[in-house]
């Protein structure tokens, strides 16, 4: 198949929790461009051993590149960048909340088929458990998502599932897992300064509740109303927040209790904001009115009243 290169020297989306250093941000004299992946793996594994339990796991991946910094490597079939600046979570079923896996290099990978879907690749090794593994993710977008050589912007669109994997290799072992959910990429929109106080938004969100039978329902978090339905029912709220992107340590208490973190960082759909989404337990049911408190790297953002049903 012939392949023309797109010289992309920005960034894809979704798999880890981790940072990396601000050195591509003071050496960009161009626009910076943050490409998202949020979804999650499929329940079934295509290959191997799911040692790490992260398939029907979700997971979140910002990458951030530079639209003027030229690609460090190329070839017929490929368009290297890096440096890139790297944020995700992970959830596996190992552990209860997500958690993270630190790269120690990652390098981006730009192809755009001539025909059928276009391509962004990530790979590198990553310390995990105290093991270093290597790690391949392959993103298919429909074809023409990036069509702008030097930087593309683009509104949501599905992952093309049948072609995208993220493959895992723990010595001669390796899994491979579907991927499935959106990519977009915007203009990249810096945090508030280190130090500014965070700040949770008391009106906007969702709650989402996950049922027995597989299927999800996602409202509006109106009147500040959270209803936790069936007993069965697993309910997550999402906020939208500032402050939180670049945060090493993000914790939610909702009355006063520490909840399950499912994500934060980078909102998906809406440049400069971010996003906290928890699960509210079980427990919490019937508690009616009670205060959701942000504590992000040691600074807390003014609690949002919220009324559990």
């Amino acid at each position: 198949m012939r392949v023309r290169i797109r010289t992309v020297a920005a960034a894809a989306a979704v798999v880890f929790g981790f940072s990396a250093s601000q050195g591509l941000f003071a050496q960009c004299a161009g626009t910076i461009i943050a490409y998202e992946l949020s979804g999650s793996f499929a329940p079934g594994v295509v290959s191997g051993d799911d040692k790490l339990k992260l398939a029907g796991g979700p997971f979140h991946l910002t990458m951030y590149g530079c639209s003027t910094l030229p690609p460090t490597e190329s070839g017929p079939n490929y368009t290297i960048n890096y440096p890139v600046k790297l944020t995700a979570t992970v959830k596996s079923a190992l552990l209860p909340n997500p958690y993270t896996i630190k790269p120690a290099q990652m390098t981006l990978t730009v192809a755009d088929p001539a025909t059928g879907v276009d391509f962004v690749a990530l790979t590198g090794p990553v310390d995990i458990f105290g093991s270093t593994i290597n790690v391949q993710g392959t993103v298919a977008l429909p074809a023409g998502t990036l069509t702008v050589p030097g930087e593309a912007v683009f509104s949501a669109v599905s992952i093309v599932t049948a072609q995208s994997a993220f493959k895992y290799m723990q010595g001669t072992d390796s899994t491979t897992l579907a991927v499935r959910g959106m990519a977009s990429a915007s203009v990249y929109t810096a945090p508030p300064a280190a130090g500014a106080k965070p700040l949770l938004y008391s009106n906007a969100g969702q709650v989402t509740a996950a049922h027995s039978d597989g299927t999800q329902s996602v409202r509006p978090l109106q009147a500040s109303v959270v209803d936790m339905g069936a007993s069965s029912d697993r309910v997550m709220l999402r906020f939208y927040a500032s402050g939180v992107r670049d945060a090493s340590s993000v914790r939610v208490q909702i009355a006063g209790q520490y909840v399950p973190m499912i994500y934060f960082g980078v909102a998906g759909y809406f440049p400069g904001l971010d996003e906290v989404t928890v699960e509210v337990p079980r427990s919490l049911a019937g508690i009616g009115d009670a205060d959701v408190v942000l504590n992000v790297d040691g600074q807390t953002a003014d609690p949002v009243r919220i009324h559990i049903q």
